[in-house]
């Protein structure tokens, strides 16, 4: 399937660049749809030690943007992998966002600021009972998760031609869970491409 995807890719990019494209394009592309590989920082925590980052897919859609700024709304989607340490489903991060773009160095080279908000929710499992394996009390019981919290993610763009653009960006998400106590901070890096449309 990763091959598959990343053929996908590799036509598609094929295409951009064989297009004679007008300068003002940048003005008039308002969507970037993206993947992007996902890596999960090891940090002592429930997230980080527990799941191992896979892929992640972004689009946003720049509702105001000029010659030197873009300021967009958008939903990325992060997808890791339990590593069964303490959560035995893997995890679908759902996180809306707004960024700023700038093209501070007139130039193929663009960083960017965004910040929003993630949410996710996993099962842990456990058993209730005395200490006779025996005794019917003792039952096998799955709770429901909910973590969510505040991102922050600075990064940088290398646009390869008007529409395809290469992205590395870190991002940090303290995650909080009603049903648990304390913070789990979390680290990931995402290293992708993108198109403009």
């Amino acid at each position: 399937m990763r091959y598959k995807l990343l053929s996908l890719l590799f036509i598609s990019a094929s295409f951009l660049f064989a297009q004679d494209l007008p300068t003002e394009t940048n003005n008039n592309t308002k969507f970037q749809v993206g993947v992007h590989y996902l890596g999960n920082l090891r940090n002592n925590n429930i997230i980080s030690d527990g799941f191992n980052g896979v892929v992640g897919i972004s689009g946003n859609y720049a509702f105001y943007q000029n010659d030197n700024l873009a300021f967009s709304a958008g939903l990325t989607l992060d997808y890791l992998q339990t590593r069964d340490v303490f959560l035995q489903n893997d995890i679908l991060i759902w996180n809306p966002n707004i960024s700023v773009e700038a093209n501070l160095f007139n130039g193929k080279l663009t960083p960017f600021f965004g910040i929003g908000y993630a949410f996710f929710s996993n099962k842990f499992q456990y058993v209730s009972g005395v200490l006779d394996p025996f005794d019917p009390a003792l039952m096998a019981r799955e709770k429901k998760l909910n973590f969510n919290g505040i991102t922050i993610n600075p990064g940088v763009k290398y646009h390869l031609s008007e529409l395809l653009f290469l992205e590395g960006s870190y991002k940090y998400y303290p995650v909080n869970s009603s049903d648990m106590d304390g913070t789990a901070n979390v680290h990931l890096i995402n290293l992708g491409i993108g198109f403009k449309f």
